[in-house]
């Protein structure tokens, strides 16, 4: 895996637009290794391990996420979003749905 970090503008595109496009990069391991993928970081200071549990719940039904893929990093402090690759994930909508498990 290979972070890489990224600048957009919301007003112009949103996480769904990144994760469809970064999934659409021809890579030179693709056919062995798969399509790339895209993965949101936030910061979670306040997870804990009771509530680090309810991250898919809290993800469930939103477009354009993966929630059974996406976990929470109690060592960083981190909530890990899998984004799919077909995209219409919108950060506010992610953002609203994990409020309470971010603070």
């Amino acid at each position: 895996m290979v972070s890489v970090p990224v600048m957009f503008d919301s007003a112009k595109s949103d996480v769904g637009d990144l994760a469809k496009a970064a999934a659409a990069v021809d890579t030179p391991h693709r056919d062995s290794r798969g399509a790339p993928s895209a993965t949101l970081v936030l910061p979670a200071p306040k997870i804990t391990d009771a509530n680090a549990k309810k991250v898919a719940d809290a993800l469930k039904g939103l477009k354009g996420v993966d929630a059974a893929a996406s976990r929470a990093d109690l060592a960083k402090k981190e909530i890990h979003v899998k984004l799919d690759d077909r995209g219409g994930a919108k950060l506010a909508d992610i953002e609203k749905a994990l409020a309470d498990l971010r603070q």
